[in-house]
């Protein structure tokens, strides 16, 4: 149909659906960039669409919780005779009675507003939660955008370097050539590469790996292209460490103990009684005339000591439970936090002394070693240790950077971002 359609169409007809495949090919391969990945994980990542349905199902639970329960529709007879000879009859005996009414529960107005109150304190927990989620979510992505990124630019790193042992390789033939070196040398230098190409395939397994956490949270379109650098997450915000209460994780768990102290007041206004009121119609034969009938209906709590005691009891240790799980999450978020920065700081120096000193030093060298074994005055074995020494340190620093950047995200989704 496609081919026909084309025939059709003539040259016009194919470069249009040239263009068209060229659109639809570009669109598929959009490149992941870091705000990208981000945006990708809040929308569809499981967890947090989850967490959503878990905020919504408490939203729809807030209005029914302190509503008076369904009424009740009475149907019956009273005082039918079953024995002598009105037995089964419905009209013949005047205390006969067919009756329909209706019963309300009303439980009383303490614990509906204690409903209520669980209620509400349910959709705040579940909404901290998911926020939490959210920020998590993120942290994980930006984690796992900046493993991917940084594989790669080890790939691009060896990439490089194989182009500087090819040159190295080459020059070492001319150098056998005009018998100024020995082919054992040549011989030493394919050994230095086949190590390179095992390290090179450890890092293409890396960026796999990467790849396959950052699918985790992005989906399929962790398969494209990154595009863009790291961002510059800054963690200059004023009191950090005062504001440390306002972290997602802390206001989910004092959430979490304002749930406990709703389930506690719920637990407590079951002390007081409900009541309940029932009216009936009583429709009895003509000749005797109809009835009505009204009751009220009373809770009798005289055993609360085995009763409502324990429960209540129960509810105050989960108080206490909630409270103290509240407080161990705040010391280790205040630890991770200043153990957190102070390791970013160390990262820092050692990454500038990286930059600054180690890979010129190492650079120099290797510019050294060459020149000194293209003059006849140095062996081949000091220019690939020279070299390897500067690959490493090109390495390295790499991995500083991966360090660096993925505390500094941490630190940021967890205490920055959460702020605001």
């Amino acid at each position: 149909m496609s081919a026909f359609l084309i025939a059709r169409c003539g040259c016009s007809g194919v470069l249009v659906v040239v263009l068209w495949v060229s659109f639809f090919l570009t669109a598929q391969a959009e490149p992941l960039t870091f705000a990208r990945a981000q945006a990708l994980a809040e929308r569809s990542a499981p967890e947090n669409l989850a967490r959503q349905a878990q905020v919504e199902s408490a939203q729809q639970a807030v209005l029914p919780s302190d509503a008076l329960p369904d009424p009740k529709l009475i149907l019956g007879v009273d005082n039918l005779p079953i024995e002598g000879p009105d037995r089964y009859s419905l009209n013949r005996d005047f205390m006969t009675m067919r009756r329909i009414g209706l019963m309300q529960e009303v439980p009383n107005s303490h614990k509906r507003q204690a409903r209520r109150q669980l209620a509400e304190a349910t959709v705040t927990r579940a909404e901290a939660e998911q926020r939490a989620m959210v920020l998590e979510t993120k942290r994980q992505t930006a984690l796992s955008w900046l493993d991917v990124y940084y594989a790669e630019r080890r790939v691009e790193l060896f990439s490089q370097l194989d182009k500087q042992i090819t040159l190295l390789r080459s020059a070492v033939q001319a150098l056998i050539a005009g018998s100024s070196a020995r082919s054992s040398e040549l011989l030493q230098a394919d050994q230095d590469a086949l190590t390179l190409e095992d390290r090179r395939d450890e890092l293409d397994r890396d960026v796999a790996i990467a790849r396959a956490t950052l699918r985790r949270w992005v989906g399929d379109d962790a398969s494209q292209p990154l595009a863009g650098t790291p961002p510059v997450l800054s963690l200059e915000v004023p009191h950090l460490q005062h504001r440390l209460g306002e972290h997602p994780d802390l206001r989910a768990a004092a959430a979490r103990v304002g749930e406990a102290n709703a389930e506690l007041a719920e637990a407590v206004s079951e002390k007081k009684p409900d009541w309940g009121v029932e009216f009936a119609y009583n429709n009895r034969d003509n000749q005797f005339g109809d009835m009505v009938m009204l009751q009220f209906t009373f809770d009798l709590p005289m055993f609360v000591g085995t009763r409502q005691g324990p429960k209540i009891n129960a509810k105050q240790h989960s108080v206490a439970q909630v409270e103290a799980e509240q407080e161990v999450l705040r010391r280790t978020h205040q630890a991770e936090l200043e153990s957190g920065l102070a390791e970013l700081e160390q990262l820092r120096k050692t990454l500038n002394r990286t930059e600054q000193h180690l890979i010129p030093l190492s650079s120099k060298r290797v510019d050294l070693e060459l020149a000194a074994y293209k003059a006849g005055n140095g062996q081949l074995a000091a220019v690939i240790n020279a070299r390897r020494d500067l690959i490493e340190a090109q390495l390295r620093k790499i991995e500083q950077q991966r360090q660096l950047t993925q505390l500094s995200a941490s630190l940021y989704y967890a205490y920055v971002e959460g702020l605001k």
